[in-house]
Formats: structure tokens, C-alpha cells, sequence
């Protein structure tokens, strides 16, 4: 019969048999929201008014007549 002395153990590769488990870990995920209060400047006309008085005398010049139509000598006529 066989003699298990004289004979040899040859070894191959192991099997590999993967057993997965699934433990859950909570992660923070951060998402950070920005609120941005902007104030826009909108430039509306608003009119002043400025009053100046001015005084202005108009002289038209010394008169050529009485302004009537009548021409009148010019001596006395009372004399």
C-alpha cells in the first residue's frame, strides 16, 4: 500500500472565500448658502430752480417831438 512517509504534501494556492460586510458610518456634507443684501443706487432727477431778478432801465432816448401829430412852432405864441 502507500506509505503517507515517502510521499510528499504539495500546497497550492489558497481559496479565497470573502465574507463583506457593511458597517454605515455617517459623513458631513457641508453646503454652505451665502444671502447677499445688495442696495442698488438709482440716481432720480429732482429740478431746482434758481430766480435771479434783474432791474433794467430802458432808455429810448432824448424825444425828436411831443409825439403828436400836430407840428407846433417852437416860438412863443402867447406873445
Amino acid at each position: 500500500m502507500y506509505d503517507n512517509r515517502n510521499n510528499k504534501c504539495i500546497y497550492c494556492d489558497p481559496q479565497y472565500i470573502v465574507n463583506d460586510r457593511y458597517t454605515e458610518r455617517e459623513v458631513t456634507y457641508v453646503h454652505p448658502i451665502v444671502h447677499v443684501n445688495r442696495e442698488h443706487i438709482v440716481y432720480v432727477p429732482r429740478h431746482v430752480y434758481e430766480e435771479h431778478i434783474i432791474n433794467e432801465v430802458i432808455d429810448p432816448g432824448y424825444p425828436d417831438g411831443c409825439g403828436c401829430n400836430k407840428k407846433k412852432s417852437c416860438g412863443w405864441s402867447w406873445i
